[in-house]
């Protein structure tokens, strides 16, 4: 699975938990989504997305703790190579690859 592959899963994934709390009608934290997708995990048949989950849960669970993560110094130097993004504190949550640059001039 390529990078673009593994992100748009990820995105997927995290998609499926997010509506699956909207449709239960209950609140939406962090705490939340990472029991639902747990629970997607302990489910979860096909061996890729299981993979995919495993990742996305530990990237979780290690930004609430000041443990590893996804954007570190380097990446967010990377981020800012093209100078349009140098000014701004926005950094993507997932992945490292800026989206195209939709200017508000």
């Amino acid at each position: 699975m390529n990078r673009s592959d593994h992100e748009r899963l990820t995105d997927e994934l995290i998609g499926e938990a997010t509506l699956s709390l909207l449709k239960d009608n209950g609140p939406i934290s962090m705490k939340l989504l990472l029991e639902r997708l747990q629970q997607m995990l302990s489910i979860e048949r096909d061996g890729q997305r299981r993979n995919v989950l495993s990742q996305i849960i530990l990237e979780i669970s290690n930004d609430g703790k000041g443990g590893a993560r996804r954007n570190t110094k380097s990446e967010q130097q990377e981020w800012d190579t093209d100078g349009r993004h140098s000014s701004s504190n926005v950094y993507p949550l997932f992945g490292n690859s800026p989206q195209a640059n939709r200017n508000k001039h």
